[in-house]
């Protein structure tokens, strides 16, 4: 207990290799708890995990200290408050998200360790599942079968967004933290990441990609962006369309690709949110008025082209 009590005392000025963020706000204990065990079962000493959890405001919080993370409380300001939160506590040459409703697939998570020990680029991409991954006989904790995987060709960010199409959640890679500079989360937007995570790999010079599911993505109807409510539907889509807006605004060409590939996803989301012609016409023409619209036909994708096609002749 002395031993973990000094490590506390000098946490401020110990720089650990990865600090996890984990927000959290009202979903149920065992989630987190599962969240927080995935992260412990990683072959990581304490100096080299910084487990960090932010509660938004939580009407029911609790307490899990036991001297292996730290907890800070807010009052409820939203998950891109709660993330910049955690990350003006972090101390890690690397930052990771992670919901509290989802968790780490350890097994394959070692694979990212092992490429944030060599510090072999500012960001290392894995893939998202949301198969739930195969239980631990000893204690519960979720595990895969381990594999060493090699990362894809190393390349610069601004290389990476002209030619790749972004899949932008927050918690789908983890990136070195002196890249940030004064980047943080949009308070009070939905679909933050759209925003956030194209202006950080701008500052990335160097960006690896790992084929491997290591995080799982818990899909249930108590998230925002599963809810049905008419009000929330509104939400999501004017926020998609201000993040839209907000990245021309950058005039950065390099941008051009992903603002295109958000118009054609805002559009498919106005119809499969609403089901109403009237309102995808309506988003169409404010489209076409600020610009954006007509699209040019790329072959980003055959969703791309299809959607692009459709919405230059309505």
């Amino acid at each position: 207990m002395a031993f973990r009590s000094l490590i506390r005392t000098f946490a401020p000025v110990m720089t650990p290799l990865i600090s996890f963020i984990i927000t959290y706000h009202n979903e149920p204990e065992t989630f987190l708890r599962a969240c927080v065990e995935s992260i412990l079962a990683l072959r990581l000493s304490p100096e080299d995990a910084e487990i960090i959890v932010v509660d938004d405001g939580s009407e029911n919080p609790f307490t899990m200290d036991d001297g292996r993370w730290t907890m800070y409380r807010q009052e409820q300001a939203g998950l891109s408050v709660a993330r910049n939160t955690g990350i003006s506590h972090a101390h890690g040459r690397y930052i990771q998200f992670v919901d509290a409703d989802d968790c780490l697939v350890p097994a394959a998570y070692e694979a990212i360790v092992g490429q944030l020990r060599e510090e072999a680029a500012d960001v290392i991409l894995f893939r998202m599942t949301t198969k739930p991954p195969l239980r631990s006989p000893l204690g519960g904790v979720p595990q895969t079968t381990a594999q060493s995987t090699p990362p894809k060709d190393e390349q610069g960010g601004e290389y990476f967004l002209l030619h790749h199409n972004l899949r932008a959640a927050a918690c789908a890679y983890a990136f070195r933290r002196d890249i940030l500079g004064d980047l943080r989360f949009q308070p009070g937007l939905l679909h933050e990441d759209e925003l956030f995570t194209p202006q950080l790999f701008l500052r990335a010079e160097s960006i690896c990609e790992l084929d491997i599911a290591a995080y799982f993505y818990r899909q249930h109807p108590g998230t925002i962006t599963h809810s049905a409510a008419q009000e929330q539907v509104q939400k999501r889509l004017n926020d998609i369309h201000f993040v839209i807006n907000k990245l021309r605004g950058l005039n950065e060409p390099i941008l051009e690709r992903r603002t295109r590939q958000l118009a054609v996803d805002y559009l498919q989301k106005t119809w499969t949110l609403t089901r109403s012609f009237q309102e995808l016409r309506r988003r169409i023409g404010e489209l076409r008025t600020e610009g954006i619209l007509p699209l040019p036909l790329r072959r980003y994708s055959l969703r791309y082209l299809f959607i692009a096609s459709i919405a230059n002749l309505l």
